[in-house]
């Protein structure tokens, strides 16, 4: 029926209605397609599914202006209603409107009368996946996730015969936010680990905690080398968890590989289960000394 469902916002990592267009797109059959290549290339009968609240007052006059004046066939669904000269054009020249709630409804039947007040279903249910042989976990600020030492662990693990997955967690430094870069590189990445990856978003430290302690290995790679201040390694270490990463003249002594890390440099397998627990021991304890304790005590005695 629906030749694409138009949405403003298209990332449903960060937006709540591109993620509802998306399961609703694959639901009909049909792609997702942006406000402004619907703009470029109308064809057939599209579905605007649309959030005017979330929407720039001069990119909803464009799109008002283009179905007033191009005679495009279109249905309209609305997440939300906000009085202005673009959502009535929008609303004027749709061949059919929906929206979803009953309030929303009521708020625009004098401008349509013939509005049908729907729904938002959930979240689709999901199967449990089965165990993986190993878990691997990696997580940092959006703006560092690098793909280059993905790449060369993912030909490893494609020689391996055990099945894995990586998750990935990440945060928001203040004042960024996730940007083409970023979900380019998690695409690569998904790519060289033939899909076999989860992208968890934030999770709060508790969780992470959780996690690492569940993980096999901790992947975490640099522009240069790990140091003594790249606080998800420690942390990781300090749960007992390995740490795949990468070293250079700057990376302290006591992260030594095959003893309390693994440098994906040196790797020419997937370390064994052995391998990994005899990593986890020399961690910890590597990491002993670094606590926020002997942190302060160091800064609080000048003589140190």
């Amino acid at each position: 029926m629906y030749s694409c469902v138009v949405s403003y916002h298209v990332n449903p990592y960060t937006c709540g209605v591109a993620r509802f267009n998306q399961a609703l797109a694959r639901t009909l059959g049909v792609e997702v397609v942006s406000v402004s290549k619907f703009l470029a290339h109308p064809h057939g009968l599209p579905l605007l599914s649309l959030k005017f609240e979330e929407i720039p007052d001069d990119v909803a006059q464009e799109i008002a202006h283009h179905v007033s004046h191009s005679g495009s066939v279109f249905d309209l669904f609305l997440h939300g209603t906000r009085e202005s000269d673009p959502s009535r054009e929008l609303l004027a020249h749709a061949r059919k409107v929906f929206v979803g709630s009953v309030n929303h409804a009521d708020s625009i039947r004098l401008v349509r009368s013939d509005v049908v007040a729907l729904f938002a279903p959930g979240a689709p249910f999901t199967d449990d996946q089965k165990p993986f042989d190993l878990k691997l976990l990696t997580f940092g600020m959006a703006h560092k996730i690098r793909a280059d030492g993905y790449r060369k662990l993912g030909e490893i693990l494609s020689t391996d015969r055990r099945s894995y997955q990586l998750e990935i967690s990440t945060a928001l430094h203040e004042g960024t936010s996730f940007n083409d870069d970023f979900f380019s590189a998690t695409t690569e990445i998904s790519e060289v680990f033939k899909g076999n990856v989860c992208f968890l978003g934030f999770l709060a430290d508790g969780e992470v905690s959780r996690r690492l302690r569940a993980a096999d290995a901790l992947i975490a790679f640099f522009p240069d080398g790990v140091r003594e201040n790249n606080t998800t390694v420690l942390s990781a270490m300090a749960h007992g968890c390995a740490v795949i990463t990468n070293t250079d003249r700057y990376t302290p002594l006591w992260m030594k590989h095959g003893e309390s890390i693994f440098d994906i440099d040196r790797l020419t397998r997937f370390p064994s289960a052995d391998e990994l627990a005899e990593v986890r021991r020399g961690a910890s304890k590597a990491v002993e000394p670094y606590t926020f304790e002997r942190f302060v005590e160091m800064l609080t005695n000048r003589e140190v």
